[in-house]
């Protein structure tokens, strides 16, 4: 039998895990093995990059002789990835909001959004410049034997075709500008998706505190104005990058006020399954943002799936996912292109050849991660401490001073 001490700990930690009730504590520890996820969808883009530059055949529809339309394409479905990582950071960076609102605390992952994104960037551009520089031939020979037009142009960076002169300080420049406006990324084509991932996080920041501070965390508030921004998304040209945002932040709402809409009927996780599948077969964004949609609700709607994605390896991958994201391609460009060249050019079978390559990439990829992984070890931690006492210093001050102020006003009034 348990003593009086060890009751009332259990007690303690079933009523109070930092301020939260036993039901919120069990779905925020939930929230780690959606980050096994992301490693995965991570692993799906790599594939999906080495095929563009060296077997670019099985990019086309099925009817052209490529796994396009097929059940296979969700493995190497690039587009389909970026989509799931756009949904899943819309529910993430939400979700605790809707659970328990800080004004104080979102004002902190605002301010620290762009410097968590932009050191590990912004030092992946550096060696993408370098590559440009130093090994810019490696890629154009390989192009050349694989008729790969995303190998030719840098991986479709879309590199300046006047006068353009590669140095340091301008990928230095541009590292800020990614984030900031489209045409930025030509120094690693991979990070065209930074200036919409920081661009939806802060929308997304945006709609939780009018959720909260507006309609009070009320459902039809909150999902009438996320139904009129989507729609919104839907129709307007270049914002249909906003909507996995916008579908991340209603899930976690729904999610954070009803866990228990996510216990999922046998024949709506064969819905969602079928969904999933089709919509990741092809490369269609409103497709493949439904098929993400649909995944998300089955991470959070079937139990097994949490057992089966979470523990060291799961942790692994979460952590993995970022730097992996941001080394591989220039990984390809580079020491993969002369490998490919140099192993064609000694004469083995073709199969031979893209097999030690994917080898390689790996290899490499995963090597190239290891200082990116170690960086976001220190930098992460340091920028949550940084960002939290800056708004203690200068934002909780004035709201007590305001609340203070409210009082007096009342007293003299009274």
């Amino acid at each position: 039998m348990a003593s009086t001490g060890d009751r009332t700990s259990l007690i303690n930690c079933v009523i109070d895990h930092k301020g939260l009730p036993l039901n919120k504590v069990i779905a925020t520890r939930r929230l780690v093995y959606l980050e096994t996820t992301r490693g995965i969808a991570s692993i799906i883009v790599v594939f999906h990059h080495f095929i563009l530059g060296f077997f670019p055949l099985l990019k086309a529809p099925i009817t052209h002789g490529g796994l396009r339309c097929t059940p296979l394409y969700p493995l190497i479905n690039g587009t389909g990835a970026v989509a799931f990582f756009f949904v899943l950071s819309g529910f993430v960076l939400t979700r605790k909001y809707y659970q328990r609102f800080s004004t104080a605390d979102l004002i902190a992952s605002v301010i620290k959004r762009l410097p968590r994104l932009w050191l590990p960037a912004g030092l992946s551009m550096l060696v993408g410049a370098a590559v440009i520089i130093y090994a810019h031939e490696p890629h154009i020979a390989a192009a050349r034997l694989t008729h790969s037009g995303w190998l030719a142009d840098f991986a479709s960076a879309g590199l300046p075709q006047h006068q353009f002169l590669p140095s340091f300080s301008d990928a230095v420049q541009n590292s800020l500008f990614v984030f900031l406006a489209p045409g930025h990324s030509y120094y690693n084509s991979n990070l065209w998706t930074m200036v919409w991932e920081f661009r939806g996080s802060l929308l997304v920041f945006a709609v939780v505190a009018i959720c909260n501070l507006f309609f009070h965390g009320k459902w039809y508030g909150v999902i009438t104005l996320h139904v009129f921004l989507c729609v919104l998304c839907v129709m307007l040209n270049n914002f249909q990058f906003y909507l996995p945002f916008l579908i991340g932040s209603l899930i976690a709402f729904i999610h954070s006020r009803q866990s228990e809409m996510f216990r999922l009927p046998y024949w709506l996780v064969t819905a969602l399954v079928i969904i999933t599948a089709f919509g990741f077969s092809v490369d269609q964004w409103n497709f493949v943002t439904l098929a993400s949609t649909s995944a998300i609700i089955l991470l959070l709607g079937v139990p097994s799936l949490e057992q089966r994605l979470s523990g060291p390896i799961g942790l692994f991958l979460g952590r993995l996912s970022f730097p992996l994201y941001l080394v591989h391609v220039l990984v390809i460009l580079s020491v993969t292109c002369f490998a490919y060249t140099s192993l064609v050019g000694m004469g083995l079978p073709g199969w031979a050849v893209l097999l030690l390559c994917l080898i390689l990439t790996w290899a490499v990829s995963l090597l190239a991660a290891w200082p990116f992984m170690a960086l976001e070890k220190i930098w992460v931690p340091a920028l949550n401490r940084w960002s939290q006492n800056l708004v203690r210093r200068f934002v909780v001050p004035q709201a007590t001073t305001q609340k203070l102020d409210m009082r007096k006003s009342s007293d003299e009034h009274a």
